[in-house]
């Protein structure tokens, strides 16, 4: 089957993982780029934005290039992972007799103007049950419950568990990350931080010492990850029950992974002999600490969460499960 992916395209993105995933599992993939370009420029990104709240059809007219490649290619399905495709252009691509898939990879904080459920999908896929459980009861779309997930090609065991004597962090920096971090270092634990540059407006803050001023991608993020005693997974407040990327990622990867709880968490993987949760403060420094001192903890936890993560949390499993919806 010929397979469109909507979606930004760099080494480990979402777009790179889904595209990845499919060809894996057998699908011819056409990859139809993001919805909006990308301006480095602040000043062009803010015309930008102005124009689109002034002249909301710019954005449909700026999308007929993704509708006219995915008709081009073939495709039979289309799945998108942007939440700013418009729903005219999701119409167009029904008139051309392809099916659409939505995939909405963040919390619920980053809906934006719910664009989605304006559109006229053959399934929406959320990794958030709450928006899952509201949706289905009280629109009657076709909503679906699906999780993020890891790329075994890049996210494995690469070296050694436990070699390096720290917890890391990757991701970018907001305000109750960094209050977070700032408690951990006030308490001796040790941390690298990985992720895009701290944002100027956060201020000064003892995070930045501990900053690498890198990101990580693919097997480089899976050596990182390995090797360090474990991996600290913190949640953006938005994410009410269900989990982010990091945590199937860094499980992949063989990390000793030690996460903030979510109601899904105990769904997804088991706590206390796959990974390690915190409720509070309390429990995030005694975990940490039993990490930093405890022999075998970070090997043994590593190696049983890439297992379960080979076996049940993988992206050839999620896409052939839209592709199945949605067929």
């Amino acid at each position: 089957m010929r397979v469109g992916v909507i979606g930004h395209v760099a080494p480990d993105y979402f777009a790179d993982n889904v595209g990845d995933a499919l060809k894996r599992i057998g699908h011819r993939v056409t990859q139809l780029g993001a919805v909006r370009c990308r301006h480095h420029s602040r000043l062009m990104r803010s015309t930008a934005m102005v124009a689109r709240q002034a002249l909301p059809r710019l954005d449909e007219w700026a999308q007929h290039g993704i509708v006219r490649t995915a008709l081009d290619a073939g495709c039979e399905v289309v799945i998108n992972l942007d939440a700013q495709l418009m729903p005219g252009t999701v119409a167009q691509l029904k008139r051309g007799g392809v099916r659409v898939a939505f995939w909405f990879p963040d919390h619920v904080a980053n809906l934006g103007r719910q664009l989605m459920l304006l559109a006229p999908y053959d399934g929406l896929f959320f990794k958030e049950p709450h928006i899952v459980e509201r949706l289905r009861t009280v629109l009657d779309l076709p909503v679906h419950y699906l999780p993020q997930a890891c790329n075994p090609r890049w996210h494995r065991p690469l070296v050694t568990a436990g070699t390096d004597p720290c917890l890391v962090v990757a991701g970018n920096m907001y305000p109750s990350r960094v209050r977070l971090l700032e408690r951990l270092i006030a308490e001796g634990i040790p941390l690298k931080l990985y992720g895009t540059a701290f944002p100027r407006w956060l201020g000064v803050t003892p995070t930045r010492m501990v900053h690498t001023g890198r990101c990580v991608f693919r097997e480089d993020k899976a050596r990182i990850f390995r090797s360090a005693v474990g991996v600290l997974n913190t949640m953006h407040p938005g994410e009410i029950a269900g989990v982010n990327a990091r945590l199937f990622e860094a499980a992949g990867c063989g990390a000793a992974i030690l996460t903030e709880f979510r109601p899904t968490v105990a769904d997804l993987f088991g706590v206390g002999d796959e990974v390690l949760a915190f409720h509070d403060f309390g429990q995030l420094v005694d975990q940490a600490t039993r990490l930093l001192n405890e022999t075998g903890l970070t090997a043994r936890l590593g190696d049983a969460a890439s297992r379960r993560a080979h076996s049940d949390h993988t992206y050839d499993l999620r896409v052939a499960t839209i592709i199945e919806k949605v067929s």
